[in-house]
């Protein structure tokens, strides 16, 4: 009974192994739990010949493997808990020496008599020995190995948030049971039974540790690796099926034949097994497929596809019903939920309002969100350090259980009445402009962590998408209106105004198409690099990192064009949008200046701001467009000035307040100055120091104050004498 018990045990041990190495070789995590699963492993069986050899010597040498393969059992752990709490172990080289050589002088030494000095066979011949000189110094190492390594996950667990923090628990009390059990065999249970069956039980004790992190993997998505399990399963149980489906026709089909023919012929039975197995083969695996599907894993897909089909779809599609519509139904065939809804911002009423849905009824049904509530949700998030931005319910659930944060617990309320599982937002920049909710999947099973990764690409891709879609309505919508006031003009302009209005909606249209044309690819080419920087594809050979980083450097700079382009096509049509608010001026620019401080040391350059010496009233503006105006103007400073300073100043005067960055840079030669404010005029001689102005910064800046009804203008003394530019605010 001991040895079917101890080979269950070993073979549980090597598959959760080999399946959570095949999942990620490269992650440290996945390769020391592999590790640990395999020393742990032999370990046991080393620990169960001692006491089956009959052979003093083979026997002692086993005892003395047993004792040095405990020592790295405790190393592998340690390190193990180390990557799992997020410390990178091997880039302190200082750290990993001062855990390896204890170990390797401990697995010496084992090997002699310092810690195991005689050894012999009991009456009833079982194995012992007497201690040597240093086995007080190996109790010592491993009491101190296991400690550090508890204390590693309880620190960690102090500090984790939803998921994470589940995975942790059920690592923590597997290892905790799995001390407490062998403590209890080893040093209580051994004082009062001799039975070896009984002793050796300790070394069981493992088997706790191992369970619940298993049960972590598969119920919390630890090293998630459910995929190749859910594979694993299909594949035996095709391979069972046909195997037993083929005995019994081959059986029945002989008796058959020879009813029939009067004979058996193999021949004849091969040939018809062969067509029905050929047949029935792909029917059969679908069936296994959906089977897994509906009540142990998740079904399968292939990220490279649906990315590949979402981009290809949201790049060629500019009408937004299509659109919204294409989001929840592909959502709900890939991640096979019950229910996919998109809501999207109409920010006349502010309301998240709901634009299309996909999957089964829900009992309450929902058309329009309140945006405050949202806003307060993420907003609180993100104050809590979470690191993405979609949200899971049970994850919220589990984390709330000890914040009971009222916030919370009315978005959980919604989330349950209305069956959302996943919430997935839809950011354009820094706005929400949309929600995508997710019901719970078919399965049962949790979203793993690839699903969201592929969420948050998608959601990306859609932003643009749908952001394109409704700047296309718009332009049409305008290009209608705008045709009403050519038919107007023709009969006072006639053809000259007629021509002129074409030209301006061209010039419109084309920015509207080039820019739905050039974001979307540059979004999905983006979406790309950030997964292969993440390994989704692989480990990236060194020698394509840094190329890498700059194709990812340049999309973004690229994407950033495209926004100029098209914030001057907001501003010229009039479909520029602001939001004005009373704003502590002097708070703005500290805030910008923080943000540059570091930029401009790097350079060289002192970099200084001048606090105003009496008190700035609040102005009113819009806070987000005043602040990238202010940026653009710092930013410009610290590009153009080689060496010398940049001094930022603010102060009040009369009715105004006045902020100015003055450099010791360039200059700007007087045939110059006239240019500056006009779109696509940059400076002569500024794309030998920065060359990827467009010549738009400027410009913008000035409309966007234009509406703020404030003043910008330049000063210099000549090229050389650097400049400054100046912006009041009337008060």
């Amino acid at each position: 009974m001991s040895y079917i018990l101890l080979g269950i045990i070993i073979i549980f041990f090597l598959t959760l192994g080999a399946l959570v190495i095949r999942n990620n070789f490269y992650n440290k995590v996945n390769r020391n739990f592999s590790a640990l699963v395999l020393i742990t492993s032999l370990w046991m069986v080393f620990n169960f010949l001692e006491n089956e050899i009959k052979d003093i010597n083979l026997a002692s040498f086993i005892l003395k493997l047993d004792f040095a393969f405990a020592a790295i059992i405790v190393y592998f752990f340690i390190k193990f808990c180390f990557y799992f709490s997020r410390i990178e172990f091997n880039k302190n080289k200082l750290l990993e020496f001062i855990f390896l050589i204890p170990t390797v002088i401990i697995f010496i030494i084992s090997f002699t008599s310092l810690i195991l000095q005689k050894i012999y066979f009991n009456i009833d011949n079982t194995i012992n020995y007497e201690i040597g000189p240093l086995y007080f110094l190996y109790g010592v190492y491993l009491f101190t190995y296991f400690i550090l390594s508890f204390g590693l996950l309880i620190k960690r667990y102090g500090k984790a948030y939803g998921l994470e923090k589940m995975q942790l628990m059920y690592v923590i009390l597997g290892l905790f049971i799995s001390g407490l059990f062998a403590a209890v065999i080893n040093v209580i249970v051994s004082r009062f039974i001799t039975d070896i069956n009984i002793l050796r039980l300790g070394i069981y004790g493992m088997v706790f540790f191992v369970g619940f992190t298993a049960y972590a993997i598969l119920r919390y998505r630890l090293m998630d690796i459910r995929v190749i399990i859910r594979r694993s399963a299909v594949f035996t149980s095709l391979v069972l099926l046909i195997t037993a489906l083929y005995a019994v026709l081959a059986y029945f089909l002989s008796l058959i034949f020879t009813d029939i023919f009067g004979v058996s012929s193999l021949i004849l039975n091969g040939i018809v097994m062969a067509i029905l197995v050929a047949l029935g083969f792909e029917p059969l695996k679908q069936w296994l497929s959906e089977v897994t599907d509906s009540f142990l894993f998740k079904a399968e897909y292939k990220p490279q596809e649906v990315l590949s089909e979402f981009s290809d779809r949201l790049s060629s599609t500019l009408d937004l019903g299509t659109l919204t519509q294409f989001i929840t139904q592909k959502s709900l065939e890939v991640f096979k939920c019950a229910r996919v809804s998109l809501f999207l911002l109409d920010k006349k009423d502010s309301l998240y309002k709901q634009a299309a849905v996909a999957g089964k009824e829900s009992q309450y049904k929902i058309d329009r969100i309140d945006k405050a509530l949202f806003a307060r949700v993420f907003n609180y998030l993100h104050s809590q350090n979470q690191e993405k931005d979609i949200i899971v319910r049970e994850e919220i659930r589990k984390n709330n259980e000890q914040l009971k944060n009222k916030v919370l617990d009315t978005l959980l309320a919604e989330l349950d009445k209305y069956e959302v599982n996943l919430i997935v937002p839809v950011y354009s920049k820094d706005e929400l402009i949309g929600i995508i909710f997710l019901g719970d999947k078919k399965s049962g099973d949790v979203y793993s962590d690839e699903d969201i990764r592929i969420l948050e690409i998608i959601a990306a891709q859609s932003a643009v998408a749908m952001q394109n879609a409704q700047l296309f309505e718009e332009q049409k919508h305008f290009a209608a209106q705008l045709k009403i006031e050519v038919d107007k003009a023709t009969k006072e302009l006639k053809i000259a105004n007629i021509q002129l209005r074409k030209l301006d909606r061209a010039k419109s249209e084309f920015i509207s198409i080039a820019s739905h044309q050039l974001r979307t690819p540059l979004t999905v080419i983006k979406g790309y690099l950030s997964m292969i920087d993440q390994k989704d594809f692989g480990q990236v050979p060194a020698k394509l990192a840094n190329p890498l980083d700059r194709v990812y450097k340049s999309t973004l700079r690229i994407i950033g064009l495209v926004e100029d382009l098209l914030n001057v096509s907001r501003i010229e049509s009039g479909r520029m949008k602001f939001d004005f608010e009373m704003v502590d001026v002097n708070d703005l620019v500290k805030e910008v200046f923080d943000e540059l401080e570091q930029h401009a040391k790097n350079k060289g350059l002192t970099f200084s701001y001048l606090k105003p010496t009496k008190n700035i009233p609040a102005v009113k503006l819009d806070r987000n467009k005043v602040r990238e105006v202010i940026m653009n103007l710092m930013d410009n400073a610290i590009k153009y000035t080689e060496h010398g300073s940049v001094i930022v100043g603010l102060e009040k005067l009369d009715d105004h307040v006045r902020f100015s960055v003055k450099d010791t840079g360039r200059g700007i030669a007087p045939d110059e100055m006239p240019l500056l404010f006009q779109k696509f005029s940059r400076a002569k001689g500024v794309q030998l120091v920065h060359t990827e102005g467009t010549g738009l910064g400027l410009y913008i800046a000035k409309k966007i104050l234009q509406k703020h009804h404030a003043k910008i203008w330049a000063e210099s003394a000549g090229a050389g004498k650097g400049s400054a530019f100046i912006i009041e605010f009337k008060v």
